[in-house]
């Protein structure tokens, strides 16, 4: 099974939309400013003019993120390779947590009204499954899990443990970096902090990961989730006064990023557990 580029474009929007997303896009600039040294007023200032270190520093934050990144990739398809004499149950796992972790990004536990949408999933999924099992003839149909997905988002909600999925952990950098080495420094750093708005997609992409064949298929993937989310953050350092116009923009379509980020995932969750990526994948 290799990486279709269907799969390589979702890793792509995946990072995308984590770089648009609620708790990333704000703090952009104030990521520019630390990492090149220079102020968001003396950026502010520039006039439109390219502020070569900015660049610089910008770069070698992504490159620091990316290699973390892309190493998880590496490491996350070698230890499915590890458990390949398990690997249809361990795609089945995979397939449930990246959808479960697709519904977290979507915002929907902190909705006022989440009991009346995780009831309404769950009865959707319910009646999927009887579809499954209606043209199928098999109650262990491709949709078995589906209802098991629904009792764990009740159970994921009732019980409050969802809410530890919006904890967010940074780590810190005691002095302020020195040039472009310290800006690679902080975005590994940063590649290491917990984002509620990264984390989800980045381990759907990482379930997703452990299910190739080679590590180099792995590799492949995380490198461009590691673009979607870094060359927008470059090409901002390039346009940063253009930048503070385009988020006062996105900040009415923050709702609609995370929906969106939220049903991609759930999407190939549903794709994983039902073996229908790969069909999807010939169709391009």
């Amino acid at each position: 099974m290799g990486v279709e580029n269907i799969s390589i474009w979702a890793a792509f929007l995946g990072g995308l939309l984590s770089f648009l997303s609620p708790c990333i896009l704000p703090i952009i600039p104030g990521y520019i400013a630390y990492i090149s040294g220079v102020s968001a007023q003396e950026i502010a200032q520039s006039k439109g003019k390219i502020n070569w270190t900015v660049v610089y520093t910008a770069v070698a934050f992504v490159l620091g993120f990316s290699v973390v990144f892309t190493l998880l990739g590496a490491v996350s398809t070698y230890i499915g390779q590890l458990l390949q004499e398990y690997r249809e149950v361990f795609s089945k796992v995979a397939a449930v947590l990246v959808i479960l972790l697709g519904f977290h990004f979507t915002g929907i536990f902190q909705s006022p009204k989440a009991k009346q949408w995780l009831s309404f999933i769950l009865v959707a999924f319910i009646l999927v499954y009887i579809y499954g099992v209606y043209t199928t003839g098999r109650w262990n149909n491709d949709f078995i899990l589906l209802p098991v997905i629904g009792i764990a988002l009740f159970i994921f909600y009732i019980s409050g443990v969802y809410r530890l999925l919006y904890k967010q952990t940074t780590t810190q950098i005691a002095k302020k970096p020195a040039g472009v080495l310290g800006a690679f420094v902080v975005g590994v750093a940063f590649a290491f902090g917990w984002s509620p708005c990264i984390g989800p997609v980045l381990g759907g992409i990482l379930m997703y990961a452990s299910q190739q064949e080679t590590v180099w298929e792995g590799i492949t993937l995380l490198f461009a989730f590691s673009m979607g989310l870094g060359i927008p953050f470059i090409l901002t350092a390039l346009a940063i006064n253009q930048f503070f116009s385009f988020l006062n923009v996105m900040k009415r379509y923050f709702l609609v990023v995370e929906v969106a980020g939220g049903l991609l995932l759930i999407f190939v969750g549903i794709l994983l557990l039902t073996g229908n990526l790969n069909k999807l994948a010939n169709l391009f």
